[in-house]
């Protein structure tokens, strides 16, 4: 059996008696270092009065004392036969264990099968392969009494040879060399025969391809061979796989601890987080910044995390002339680009220009655009790179890279591209995301600019407005990252983002979310700096919109009021009827019902004289709901039949559901009661049966306040609970405030006094975050 070193059965007794290494040195009277270095074999034989302190700390039996003591001897006994060739186990080797338990198990059957036990350990570089794999095979070893191998295969730089790493096992395992070195045939058949009979485990780290693995396998059961690789060896007979994730946090910061120190970690427990997170949670990181000088300190871990916080300061901390993160993750790339496979060198290439991209994720389509490829050649080369462990992919057709490993990709795009180039490369993103905002919008509405046939060039290829409103709803974080950035640049970028910002409207319109597209138009307006800018009224009448789709109807009048003279001073019809239209509403909705009356009015005198009848509806729409504000119930009943008589003419049914919203609601104010309930819980049944929230939120939200108003309080309450928790859900909406200021509203009114308070110190605190004046009037209400 082989041979137990002293620092393996001081990890093992450790281990069983729950202590750290900080633990056990305290108890032992010993410094940490002391017991890092001989758990690692850098202390071979202590003294034995160092371990006579340490068998008391662990309270060893006499037997266990011997057997510690035996281990620590410097007596020369006999080199053995057996080669043991692994290296040094990590002493600070933390968490993983689920992986751990799972190729130990394996492992420790390689004499209970009929076959050679093989595992591959997979994962991108610096997650930590080769220390699992060493661990486990140190765990195991006595397992294989005739020896363990190690070898290197170099795949991240230079991959040996077939024939060197056959030579060098066979040697190892005491084979002398023969005639011919370079017979690999030959070669492989000794090395089979060597190992027939014998348990031997071989480790073999950093695989550049299964053909590399392959004559390096036993060919006789009983011996077992664990191989890391950076790439998937999917082909390989009888193998079990074994994929590699970044750790978890709980692990991160444990094996951050065993570096720096658990004090530390525990008196800043932010920062500590802070630091492995900024590590991307990858354990050669970790482990490389928690040695960082700057630990030492008193607030190491602080400076250490402000640090890492700025790209070229972590790529500076975790890149080393030799075992940094950046030369681990830079292995694979420089293994890409010196490869013969077909592809793989444009694949290098490609890598870099990935690297710009800034969101936590890219879709296909983006890459396609900024590469310059077609869909399908995007795809193929975005899938040899997650092959090759530098991507990865959460989602179909999404892809991501990890935190580290996109700072390795900029330090090349940085080295090989031009500002220029970059900029480009940037621009076709840019454009990618315009065209498919602008495609939706055409797919949408017959209304569209006329420019925008032209600025959708980018995605004719969609034909299907749920298509792209469903991919633009994924990127919308990316959507909003581009327009900001954009809205920073020159005339031409800014141009761009203002235009994007204009057609976010009608993606809202699709998704009934509203504040992301009111915030990207509060970002651009203005910033084209030129007078008269009819983009400008366009953004106004937008911004305008989301203002009243959130109830923000004071803002909504103050925009249209802005963008009224210039439209009128254009002879620009239809954009004045569209002022006039959300102006009379919001009028209504903010109590200036009087002052909507003539707005109203110039807005039905305008509509006959439009070629374009598409806006017919909503004028009527709101002719009613003014009618309806001033008692005029004969004139909003006329104004509603008519919206109801074009949209049927027309085959759009009943029309829009939101339509039908207001419709319900103004009913309901003004009296109708039944007819106007009836209203909204069609709606409601029908946003149920489509799966759309928002429609819901707002069909709940508005039958809440109709019972309100007709005095049922319970009932009113119970619209307004089972609208909270999708309000809940959808944050940026800004809905869950007004609703908990209703809810503790009626709480109050029922006598239920600690409800209502808990209610309204939610919504102050969500008013306030949104620096909205409502909150000093549910502060009223509090006081």
């Amino acid at each position: 059996m082989a041979t137990v070193s002293f620092g393996q059965l001081l990890k093992g007794f450790r281990a069983r008696s729950g202590l750290t290494q900080e633990g056990l040195a305290h108890r032992a009277d010993l410094s940490t270092e002391a017991i890092r270095a001989l758990e690692g074999s850098r202390r071979r034989h202590p003294r034995l009065t160092t371990v006579a302190q340490l068998a008391s700390a662990l309270a060893l039996s006499q037997a266990e004392t011997e057997q510690l003591s035996a281990a620590a001897s410097r007596s020369p006994g006999k080199v053995p036969a057996v080669p043991q060739q692994l290296p040094p186990a990590l002493v600070d080797f933390t968490g993983r264990t689920a992986e751990l338990d799972e190729l130990r198990s394996l492992l420790g059957k390689a004499g209970d099968t009929a076959g050679v036990v093989i595992s591959a350990v997979g994962g991108m570089g610096g997650v930590g392969k080769t220390a699992l794999a060493v661990e486990a095979c140190h765990l195991v070893a006595d397992h294989y009494p005739d020896g363990q191998l190690y070898l290197n295969l170099g795949g991240g730089s230079a991959p040996v040879g077939t024939a060197e790493s056959l030579a060098t096992l066979l040697r190892a395992l005491g084979v002398p060399p023969s005639g011919d070195r370079d017979d690999v045939q030959l070669a492989a058949a000794r090395y089979r025969t060597a190992l027939a009979g014998r348990r031997v485990l071989v480790l073999l780290d950093d695989a550049a391809s299964m053909r590399q693995v392959l004559p390096l396998i036993p060919g006789t059961a009983g011996s077992a061979v664990v191989v890391t690789s950076r790439i998937p060896l999917t082909a390989l007979p009888g193998v079990r796989h074994l994929g590699l994730e970044v750790l978890s946090e709980e692990e991160a910061l444990r094996l951050l601890g065993d570096v720096a120190g658990h004090d530390r970690v525990r008196s800043d427990p932010e920062a500590a987080r802070e630091v492995v997170r900024r590590c991307g949670l990858l354990p050669l990181a970790i482990r490389i910044a928690g040695g960082h000088p700057s630990r030492q300190e008193l607030d190491g871990l602080p400076v250490l995390a402000g640090l890492l916080a700025d790209d070229s300061g972590r790529f500076a901390v975790l890149s080393g002339p030799s075992a940094g993160v950046g030369v681990s993750i830079g292995l694979s790339v420089q293994a890409l680009a010196d490869s013969n496979r077909p592809g793989d060198s444009a694949c290098a290439e490609a890598f870099a220009v990935l690297a710009l991209f800034d969101g936590d994720r890219f879709p296909l389509r983006a890459a396609a655009k900024v590469l310059e490829l077609s869909l399908d050649d995007a795809e193929e080369l975005l899938e040899r790179l997650v092959d090759v462990q530098l991507l990865e992919t959460p989602a179909l057709y999404q892809y991501r890279l990890h935190d580290l490993v996109r700072d390795v990709g900029r330090q090349r795009a940085v080295a090989g591209l031009t500002a220029e180039e970059r900029k480009a490369i940037w621009r076709r993103e840019l454009s990618c995301y315009s065209s498919m905002l602008w495609r939706s919008s055409e797919l949408q509405s017959r209304y569209s600019p006329a420019e925008a046939a032209t600025w959708s060039l980018g995605a004719r290829d969609i034909a299907d407005v749920d298509t792209a409103a469903e991919w633009l709803t994924n990127e919308l974080g990316n959507l909003a990252r581009l327009i900001r950035t954009a809205a920073e640049g020159d005339r031409e970028d800014r141009l761009t983002a203002a235009r994007m910002a204009w057609g976010m409207h009608r993606l809202a319109l699709v998704r009934m979310h509203y504040a992301e597209a009111r915030d990207l138009l509060l970002v651009v307006l203005g910033t084209l700096d030129e007078p008269d800018n009819e983009l400008d009224d366009r953004l106004l009448l937008a911004l305008a919109y989301m203002y009243a789709s959130l109830d923000q109807y004071a803002l909504a009048v103050d925009c249209l009021q802005a963008a009224l003279p210039s439209a009128r001073a254009r002879r620009d019809d239809r954009q004045v009827l569209a002022c006039l239209l959300d102006l009379a509403y919001a009028l209504v909705q903010i109590g200036r019902s009087a002052d909507a009356v003539s707005v109203a009015a110039e807005m039905m005198a305008l509509l006959p004289g439009l070629s374009d009848q598409s806006l017919a509806p909503s004028v009527n729409l709101v002719s009613g709901v003014v009618a309806g504000a001033t008692g005029d119930l004969v004139g909003q009943g006329a104004a509603f039949d008519r919206v109801l008589s074009i949209r049927r003419a027309s085959g759009a049914g009943d029309g829009p559901p939101m339509q039908l919203v207001y419709m319900g609601f103004s009913l309901v104010e003004s009296g109708q009661y039944e007819r106007g309930l009836a209203m909204l819980t069609g709606v409601l049944d029908r946003a149920r049966a489509d799966g759309v929230e928002m429609l819901e939120l707002s069909a709940l939200d508005h039958l809440g306040r109709a019972w309100q108003q007709r005095g049922d309080l319970p009932r009113a309450y119970e619209y307004f609970e089972l609208a909270l928790p999708i309000a809940i859900r959808s944050p940026r909406e800004n809905r869950e405030a007004d609703l908990r200021r209703r809810l503790g509203t009626i709480d109050a009114a029922l006598g239920r006094p600690d409800s209502a308070r808990r209610h309204w110190e939610q919504a102050v605190t969500l008013y306030d975050r949104a620096a909205d004046p409502a909150a000093d009037e549910v502060r009223d209400l509090l006081s």
